[in-house]
């Protein structure tokens, strides 16, 4: 069975270096892309997908923004099972303010910028305190253009997505920051878990991973 992650907002592939699966399973990557002028987030998945191989059964693995993402391929292209990590399963478990930065458009008012210029909210945001890992979005961040940032953050604060997927299995931590527990209602929750738990926490992960993935039948 095929694997396809998608990091998070900030991230790339990178983000799932200690995220480990068995040999039963093949692992791609489906890399971030610059958005289209006026794209929708259903019409971006699309583009997303274009590399799933349709053919073979596989599952979708969503880090924070990649979760929504994830969710918007399935619709199209039906995985076996959606996992997401530190993300959110439909538009209820959006916090409230960020529902109202979506209406009043407060992320089009600088918001990027200070983003690109002071990283410091970020590491708060995302709970990173190692140097390597504040260098590492210091860096994605810096590689990552102003158009794709706004235009990402416009699609989480206005999506529209009403239920959580039947076949969608939610990790969570109890400390994140920028999607808060109180919000969420997850499968699975991590203790002392950040936004960037995929890192902090990947052995928790990694143990729930391979528990749900055999009870799919698929066995190393």
């Amino acid at each position: 069975m095929n694997a396809y992650f998608i990091s998070g907002l900030g991230a790339d592939r990178r983000a799932f270096d200690k995220i480990l699966l068995n040999e039963s399973y093949t692992r791609y990557f489906l890399d971030w892309i610059e958005p289209l002028e006026n794209e929708t987030l259903n019409e971006y998945a699309e583009r997303m997908a274009a590399t799933i191989d349709q053919s073979k059964p596989f599952v979708l693995i969503g880090l924070s923004f990649g979760g929504i993402v994830a969710i918007e391929i399935a619709k199209r292209y039906p995985a076996e099972k959606i996992f997401i990590i530190s993300s959110v399963s439909n538009r209820s478990e959006l916090p409230w303010y960020l529902k109202a930065m979506g209406k009043a458009r407060i992320h089009h008012l600088g918001t990027v910028e200070k983003l690109k210029q002071d990283p410091n909210i970020l590491f708060w945001f995302f709970g990173v305190t190692s140097t390597r890992m504040k260098n590492y979005l210091t860096e994605m961040m810096h590689k990552t253009s102003s158009t794709y940032l706004r235009w990402s953050m416009d699609q989480i604060v206005n999506w529209s997505q009403e239920k959580k997927p039947v076949n969608l299995i939610h990790l969570h931590g109890d400390a994140d920051k920028l999607f808060p527990i109180r919000f969420c209602k997850p499968d699975y929750m991590i203790a002392k878990g950040g936004h960037f738990m995929v890192i902090t926490h990947a052995r928790q992960i990694n143990e729930i991973l391979l528990k749900e993935l055999e009870r799919m039948g698929y066995h190393s």
